[in-house]
């Protein structure tokens, strides 16, 4: 098992299918592809599907901006109000950057999880 989430994770990292790691996972900055070029699997199962990607990305973005603001504050001389201004920067440009990874990195989960390849009903 720990073997499989790590290599779902160098693949969400290269933004690869999860599955085979050959098929793209975008077909544009923000685009998902609908199914891998490579091996046929469904990337998005059921709408909404996406919004764990969305989780991920704001965990992230805070993640980055409490430890970057505390290790600025420990480690430089700039006030807090500088430093306050920095991280309200990074903490509005992060989701943009992050968007990429953030899902593939969600799409990765939804795979470990058998979310991917068990087919859903017919509704």
């Amino acid at each position: 098992m720990f073997r499989e989430v790590v290599v779902m994770l160098l693949r969400a990292c290269r933004l690869r299918c999860p599955c085979c790691g050959y098929g793209r996972l975008f077909k544009s900055a923000t685009r998902l592809h609908e199914r891998c070029s490579a091996c046929g699997e469904a990337f998005e199962r059921e709408p909404g599907q996406s919004l764990g990607a969305v989780y991920i990305n704001l965990g992230l973005t805070l993640g980055v901006v409490a430890a970057g603001y505390l290790l600025m504050r420990s480690f430089t001389s700039l006030t807090t109000t500088q430093l306050m201004v920095i991280w309200m920067a990074v903490a509005g440009i992060g989701p943009f950057v992050l968007h990429r990874h953030a899902t593939a990195l969600w799409t990765g989960i939804v795979f470990l999880g058998e979310g991917l390849y068990i087919p859903w009903p017919n509704r």
